[in-house]
């Protein structure tokens, strides 16, 4: 079976959404939070940083693991995720 598209909400960890069609069901946790990392920082919204991806539902977010793919990690169209900090953060 063909990997499916999702539409997805990814949060900044201020809440700011970024809407997203651009990864497949298929695809890793680690490629997913890394891309949103990477597009939060280039929009200055967030600092680099050591965050994991967590699935939003009913206001709780639970961490997803970086090798599972999207698909393993029960995440669905219209899924909303959130980058959430992992370790301490250190001002440079």
């Amino acid at each position: 079976m063909p990997p499916t598209k999702l539409s997805l909400t990814i949060r900044a960890t201020n809440g700011t959404p970024w809407q997203t069609d651009d990864f497949g069901s298929n695809q890793k946790v680690d490629l997913v939070r890394k891309r949103a990392i990477q597009h939060f920082v280039n929009d200055n919204v967030m600092t680099d940083g050591d965050y994991a991806l967590a699935l939003v539902q009913d206001n709780v977010a639970s961490a997803l693991i970086d090798s599972n793919t999207l698909e393993e990690s029960t995440v669905i169209d219209g899924a909303v995720l959130a980058l959430v900090v992992r370790g301490p953060q250190v001002d440079g």
